[in-house]
């Protein structure tokens, strides 16, 4: 344990503290932002008991608390939480806390888990998703996401040295993270590929200089264009939101 939060430590040694939240039209989060809308429409929010597994310097928790959810934010990282704590503070949120540690059985007690670039960091991935289960009250939902492997960056390896430098242990099929949620006991109600490689290199490689030119109306602009290059060249990540089925026992 000690070893991954001077990991991680060192991952977010780059962040600082911020008070300002980030809108739906960032960049960065452009797609989960998509997901989560198809999860929970934007009205509905609110209210919502929501877990962060992984939530890094807290981005998407404070976002979704903004909206009403009640929010707790989990990771491994303590420099990360400690940017996430004082977020909240400055932005005047008590409906959202952070908190160190690893994930382990719950009560049941959370409507939705996100999950978001997470599962490929831990190296028993199915013990994750059994956990996240005992989290999720019974037809709460599970909003994943993962680098995928089924672009041709991948096979010419060119995320050989990225993975081993982020932790990534594994890189997932769609087949493969679909099965892997399945046996876990979840029913898969969304999935599919997204962020083609004109993206992905801008946030794996020097040329991520050029997202902060990338404003405004040019966001979706450029989203457009990543789709088609997505179809054309495959697909950098993997989006599913699954289900905990209503009176239904694990196997």
């Amino acid at each position: 344990m000690a070893t991954r939060q001077a990991f991680y430590d060192h991952y977010h040694r780059q962040n600082d503290r911020f008070n300002k939240l980030i809108g739906v039209n960032n960049f960065t989060y452009f797609y989960i932002f998509e997901l989560l809308h198809q999860a929970c429409l934007p009205q509905q929010y609110q209210g919502l008991d929501i877990l962060d597994v992984g939530c890094g310097v807290g981005t998407l928790s404070l976002w979704l608390a903004h909206k009403g959810a009640k929010v707790q934010g989990l990771d491994v990282s303590p420099r990360a939480i400690g940017i996430a704590t004082n977020a909240a503070q400055s932005l005047d949120l008590d409906n959202v806390t952070f908190r160190v540690g690893e994930l382990h059985s719950g009560k049941g007690k959370y409507d939705l888990v996100l999950c978001s670039e997470v599962i490929e960091h831990v190296p028993d991935d199915q013990k994750l998703l059994d956990l996240i289960w005992t989290q999720l009250k019974p037809g709460g939902q599970l909003v994943l996401t993962t680098p995928s492997r089924e672009l041709w960056l991948y096979h010419l390896g060119y995320y050989r040295h990225f993975d081993q430098a982020v932790g990534h242990v594994r890189r997932y099929t769609v087949a493969q993270i679909v099965k892997l949620v399945t046996e876990a006991g979840f029913e898969v109600e969304y999935q599919r590929a997204v962020e083609g490689p004109l993206r992905n290199i801008l946030f794996t490689s020097p040329l991520g200089i050029l997202i902060k030119g990338i404003r405004g109306p040019l966001v979706p602009l450029f989203h457009w264009f990543d789709r088609l290059s997505a179809k054309v060249a495959g697909a950098a990540d993997i989006q599913i939101i699954a289900r905990k089925p209503i009176g239904r026992q694990k196997k």
